[in-house]
């Protein structure tokens, strides 16, 4: 099999840093992003333990200037990308971002990680992810979403309401992509990793990040052109928008 290159967003700790580790684990190289790759120790160890298969980038999914710096970094160590894991992502105000008590500015912030960034992040990577030859899988675009970001599935009033937005936000640029992409041979999906143990998702969460990546990237795997543009769980259902 060629080499498959991933890149992954967010990768310093929780779902991030387990998709990183499970693609190395298959075989992939990977650029693991994510602000201060310096400061990141788990990926330092992962590092360590696959020299030749890790390439530490900084980027801030927020930064357009960012975003340019690490693809030409990326640029130098391959010509094409099989998989973009759009991953990063921030909560906002959580509990308290609620009706009565939004701010705008945290609003623009979350809307420019969550949303934003991501949109920005594919568009500057179309190019790499283009010319990989679809072997076994399709390149592709993950926009890592949630079901927080589903308007049927909210029925009632709530919190975290910047994220919820930010997230059905995301979904409506994906299925946009999606469309924009299948010309050039790029699928782009969005997959909600369900409700897992992470910093955002709190310790009484029902999965495990292992659990959570494992599934998607079997999701992942079962892909094909007549996926494009859809809203998909952890365990490659389809999620109503």
């Amino acid at each position: 099999m060629p080499d498959r290159y991933a890149l992954v967003t967010g990768s310093n700790r929780g779902l991030g840093l387990e998709f990183t580790r499970q693609l190395l684990h298959r075989g992939d190289h990977v650029f693991a992003t994510c602000r201060q790759p310096d400061a990141a120790d788990a990926l330092h160890t992962l590092a360590q333990r696959y020299p030749e298969r890790v390439h530490l980038v900084p980027l801030d999914v927020a930064d357009e200037t960012s975003i340019e710096e690490a693809f030409r970094v990326v640029e130098l160590e391959t010509d094409a990308l099989h998989l973009l894991l759009n991953n990063a992502g921030i909560n906002g105000g959580g509990r308290a971002d609620r009706f009565g008590g939004l701010d705008p500015d945290r609003m623009a912030r979350v809307f420019r990680v969550n949303a934003i960034g991501p949109a920005l992040v594919a568009q500057r990577a179309t190019d790499l992810l283009a010319a990989a030859e679809a072997s076994e899988r399709l390149p592709t675009v993950v926009n890592v979403t949630s079901a927080l970001g589903s308007i049927e599935q909210t029925r009632s009033a709530s919190a975290w309401q910047s994220y919820r937005a930010s997230k059905a936000a995301l979904n409506m640029l994906t299925r946009c992509m999606a469309f924009d992409l299948e010309s050039r041979g790029v699928l782009a999906v969005a997959v909600t990793p369900g409700w897992v143990q992470t910093d955002m998702g709190g310790a009484g969460a029902t999965l495990t990040p292992e659990e959570s990546v494992r599934n998607v990237l079997a999701v992942l795997d079962d892909l094909s052109l007549a996926d494009r543009g859809t809203f998909l769980s952890w365990e490659g259902q389809t999620v109503p928008w």
